[in-house]
């Protein structure tokens, strides 16, 4: 693929990785102070809307995959899914709404039909952009090309952590939730229209598949690819539980998001270096495994971090923290993609992208469950406690130990994986 028209479909990913990062970790915690405040267990219930909407997301990824690759339009069979967007981002305005006199529960109902129809429509416009960069890329290309695209969503996710705390200081959410919505809706639509096109001569190829069922059970079969779902599951379930409550750990420490992010991105510019040129010595698999194995090591370490101590100190264990989560974040968003593509055959990359895709989306809504229940703890057991983790300390070291346990599994399967 040219490299302008790489960039050019890569903008569609800072609308697309902007909307999901302030669902993902700033909402939460907009229901619980705002919608759902005086609730007795308002974090569960803040977490439990984007559980519902995550989890019918991931369903529809299952079906994504298989539609997309099974259609032909004289756009192509990838481009008319950037469409759902529209109706997508509209939903995804409403989620900064408050409708005077509904009761908590009715708010929930109403977010989460909401945060639902945003979820599934944006599955299905993501798994066949996704699947048009398996598409274009040459094997050649395939870690650049997930460099790329992670650079433009992290350009995505850095706009959400600059503005959001920026925009909620200064206007109503529901404004902001337009605006984001917006974004979603122009960046990809500017994909659609002026990214590059779909070589549809093969579009008359025909593809060897069996109905929905048949293929997704073909798929599970291949043996590298199953067991790069079981890793995909457990690395994702272990990073997304400490991402989710970031956030939150930064308020408990009383430290501001925008002061610690001058220092952390430089961290994450040379992770994503640093693993490009692992990447070339190693090749994709053998560089993960040592990323993953590094990280089970290093992450033990955020136990006794942010404990003890308090001003420069502090701060300082709260940038190690966070730069050890950074480390597996980068990890797995610079090679989990560039795997993908090395297992899937050609003519089923969308199918192949729909079943990974759904595996680690699952993760998210049980990552989400467990963050709201830990972080509960505290009001569900009064004065909890064990030797020096206190309250939320001990809500953290809690998350920060299931990281641990996950990733270990996770290195466990991709060891199966076979070259």
């Amino acid at each position: 693929m040219k490299k302008t028209d790489l960039i050019k479909l890569s903008i569609g990913q800072i609308g697309n990785a902007m909307a999901f990062m302030v669902m993902f970790l700033f909402l939460p915690d907009y229901f619980a102070d705002n919608i759902f405040v005086g609730h007795e267990f308002a974090n569960t219930l803040a977490f439990l809307t984007i559980t519902i909407s995550f989890t019918a997301g991931a369903i529809t990824f299952l079906i994504a995959g298989y539609l997309s690759d099974k259609t032909k339009t004289r756009w192509g069979k990838r481009r008319p899914y950037f469409l759902l967007i529209i109706p997508g981002g509209i939903a995804y305005m409403f989620l900064g709404i408050t409708i005077p006199g509904f009761s908590i529960e009715a708010m929930f109902a109403f977010l989460s039909i909401m945060a639902t129809t945003y979820a599934v429509l944006y599955r299905f416009e993501y798994c066949a952009y996704w699947a048009l960069y398996m598409d274009l890329t040459e094997p050649d290309e395939r870690i650049s090309t997930s460099i790329i695209f992670n650079l433009f969503g992290t350009i995505g996710t850095l706009g959400a952590l600059l503005l959001f705390p920026i925009l909620e200081k200064i206007l109503p959410y529901l404004t902001i939730t337009i605006i984001l919505g917006a974004v979603l809706i122009g960046t990809v639509l500017f994909a659609f229209f002026f990214g590059p096109r779909e070589d549809l001569s093969k579009l008359g190829e025909e593809t060897e598949m069996s109905n929905l069922l048949g293929t997704l059970k073909e798929t599970a079969s291949d043996r590298n690819f199953f067991f790069y779902l079981l890793a995909s599951f457990f690395f994702v379930l272990g990073y997304s539980i400490s991402t989710l409550t970031l956030v939150d750990f930064l308020e408990a420490q009383t430290i501001d998001l925008l002061v610690m992010l001058p220092f952390v991105i430089p961290v994450a510019l040379f992770y994503f270096i640093l693993f490009s040129k692992l990447s070339r010595n190693r090749g994709n698999l053998q560089a993960f495994k040592l990323a993953i194995l590094t990280s089970i090591i290093m992450v033990p370490f955020t136990l006794f971090l942010g404990i003890f101590g308090d001003g420069a100190l502090l701060f300082f264990q709260v940038f190690l923290i966070i730069s050890i989560i950074l480390f597996v974040v980068i990890a797995v968003l610079t090679f989990q993609y560039a795997i993908l593509m090395d297992l899937a055959p050609s003519g089923r990359e969308a199918t192949y992208s729909g079943v990974y895709l759904f595996v680690i989306v699952i993760p998210i809504p049980i990552a989400s469950t467990l963050a709201g229940l830990i972080l509960d703890l505290p009001k569900i057991f009064p004065g909890i406690n064990f030797f020096i983790w206190q309250n939320l300390a001990l809500s953290f070291a809690l998350i920060f130990l299931i990281n641990i346990i996950f990733l270990s599994i996770s290195y466990i399967f991709l060891r199966a994986i076979q070259e």
